[in-house]
């Protein structure tokens, strides 16, 4: 009896370790290849968003002249680098972000910059590892950022400019 005792308890230490391995390999691919993104097959289709008036897009143009739409990366690989902003920006190691910084320290799809209809810029932290700082403090909702806020994500500073 001890002895099939014994055999069992080997075949379940091999069962969890096998378990364990699966898991570990599963997780190791998520961290490289990245999570399912935005904009797959099996998504549903988003409706476009109505095209404004003349008169408001000649108003969101005033205002877009005094609005910081270039983000200027001062430290890191790409450093000197201006990207001209678009409404969403997404910021990190997936081929899929607007934004591919090429860090050890940022996350598959590490933070999201996006612009608000009144005219401010929001950064939000999307889950990261790391996390992701403005003035030096990191940040865990959504906060607004200016072109006096000093970015970082891993290694690289960024900041916004007019």
């Amino acid at each position: 009896m001890a002895e099939f005792t014994v055999l069992v308890l080997k075949i379940a230490f091999l069962a969890i370790l096998w378990l364990f391995i699966i898991l570990l390999a599963a997780v190791i691919n998520s961290d490289m290849v990245g999570r399912r993104q935005r904009g797959s097959v099996e998504e549903e289709p988003v409706a476009p968003a109505p095209m404004p008036s003349t008169r408001e897009a000649k108003k969101a143009a005033k205002r877009r002249k005094k609005e910081p739409w270039v983000l200027a990366i001062d430290s890191g690989i790409h450093a000197g680098d201006r990207l001209q902003l678009v409404s969403e920006v997404h910021i990190g190691r997936s081929e899929a972000c607007e934004l591919v910084l090429d860090d050890d320290y940022v996350s598959t799809m590490h933070a999201l910059l996006s612009h608000r209809d009144d005219g401010s810029w929001v950064l939000k932290d999307l889950g990261s590892t790391n996390g992701t700082y403005v003035n030096g403090e990191r940040i865990t909702t959504e906060t607004v950022v200016g072109p006096d806020d000093v970015i970082r994500i891993g290694d690289v500073q960024m900041r916004l400019e007019f």
